[in-house]
């Protein structure tokens, strides 16, 4: 049965979850390293301090915003199977170049030339990675788009959410419990399983059936061309990113500094009621509409913050933290699906592409401009310009709209 012909058989939570499979493997992979990477390897083993260790992690999502400029235009193009194919691929290989890191200091032994070299490698995999995951993400949700129409583009978006949050953190367990298979090396054991991983899934694609490009429609577009379509939804995107990025990047130290405990908790709160809004309320984004849903998002956002300002204990810490994991969780899909009305479905690909690369972009900048924040004017600042951030994304989201070829869905013109 050919993917036009399932459109019309199954519910589109059905019509997703083979293709959205994919999404699951290759996130999952990216968790298996992101506990031992880091601070195991870059810190422990090869002695380095800990924002290199911090830098490996995020240099994925350089490699990643690096990818979306390319991989949305090929998606269009040559068909999201052929480019979920590479990033496949590129998982294996980011597998391969692990292992190689972290054999290195073994053969070689530990002395200056060979942490260089194996640091070298380690931060090769992870653009690797980032690549795979830009390959992936894009290709699967053009892919899905395809197979439920854009009246169904909450429940494509939404489920890719489900299972990158959700393999990330089954992969950041398993990649703990594999490290201390071999305390010597605790990193090969992770580098051999994104590998096994990464074939099976290459394996597994041969077996489905591709969809024909739709890029013959119509004219190419330019990535440039995609992102101004997609500014006043991307604006709104980046400015919710702050608030998740925030409490990504700094709520394990924020609670390590005040002496609290229940951190897991804390993190466990947030993913579930991430998943739990995307799987039972983004449907009301099809019945009302993602702007709302999305300035509802970055007001809960915003609320997060203030709870992290105002409320200074663990308790506080945990309500933050659940606020933030449900406000984003609908920001992404509700104006996702408002970006890529802005043009036909024969340019899914580079719309989604382009309007993902607000995120990608905004955690890593983040991530160093709140730092500092926090460094020189500590926690309450640093969370109370997170919220101010994220309620403006309301402001600039309806200023960009009145760009002129700016949000403008098509049906529109």
């Amino acid at each position: 049965m050919s993917d036009e012909d399932a459109t019309y058989t199954c519910s589109p939570t059905m019509r997703v979850m083979p293709v959205v499979l994919f999404n699951l493997l290759v996130y999952f992979v990216i968790g298996l390293p992101n506990a031992v990477i880091g601070a195991q390897f870059v810190h422990n083993t090869l002695g380095f301090t800990t924002a290199v260790a911090a830098s490996t992690i995020s240099l994925q999502y350089i490699g990643t915003a690096m990818g979306r400029m390319v991989v949305g235009h090929r998606i269009d193009v040559y068909g999201p199977k052929a480019v979920l194919r590479y990033g496949l691929i590129f998982c294996v290989i980011s597998g391969l170049l692990v292992c190689l890191a972290a054999l290195i200091p073994t053969f070689l032994g530990l002395n200056d030339t060979s942490r260089y070299i194996a640091l070298g490698i380690a931060l090769i995999s992870r653009l690797f990675i980032g690549w795979s995951e830009s390959c992936t993400s894009t290709s699967v949700t053009a892919w899905n788009l395809r197979r439920v129409g854009q009246a169904h583009s909450s429940v494509a978006i939404s489920w890719n959410g489900v299972t990158s949050y959700g393999g990330i953190a089954v992969g950041v367990t398993i990649g703990q419990l594999l490290s201390s298979l071999l305390p010597t090396i605790p990193l090969l054991p992770v580098g051999f399983l994104e590998v096994a991983l990464g074939i099976g899934g290459v394996i597994l694609l041969t077996f489905y059936t591709a969809i024909k490009p739709l890029a013959g429609k119509g004219k190419p577009m330019s990535f440039g061309r995609a992102v101004k379509k997609v500014l006043p939804y991307g604006a709104g995107l980046a400015a919710g990113s702050v608030g998740f990025g925030t409490v990504n990047s700094f709520l394990a130290l924020y609670y390590t500094e005040n002496h609290w405990t229940g951190l897991g908790v804390a993190f466990g709160v947030f993913a579930a009621c991430f998943i739990f809004m995307r799987i039972f309320v983004s449907g009301q984004i099809d019945k009302h509409g993602g702007v709302p849903i999305a300035y509802m998002s970055l007001v809960t956002e915003a609320v997060a913050m203030l709870v992290f300002c105002l409320v200074h204990n663990s308790m506080g810490g945990l309500i933050g933290a659940a606020l933030t994991g449900a406000g984003f969780s609908l920001l992404f899909p509700a104006m996702g699906t408002m970006a890529v009305k802005t043009d036909g479905p024969e340019y899914n690909g580079i719309l989604i592409a382009a309007y993902s690369i607000f995120t990608d972009l905004t955690i890593v900048v983040s991530s160093w401009f709140m730092g500092g924040l926090r460094d020189h004017m500590g926690w309450p600042t640093m969370f109370a310009v997170a919220g101010i951030l994220c309620v403006s994304g309301i402001a600039f989201s309806a200023i960009f709209s009145r760009i002129p070829g700016c949000g403008v869905p098509k049906e529109a013109k």
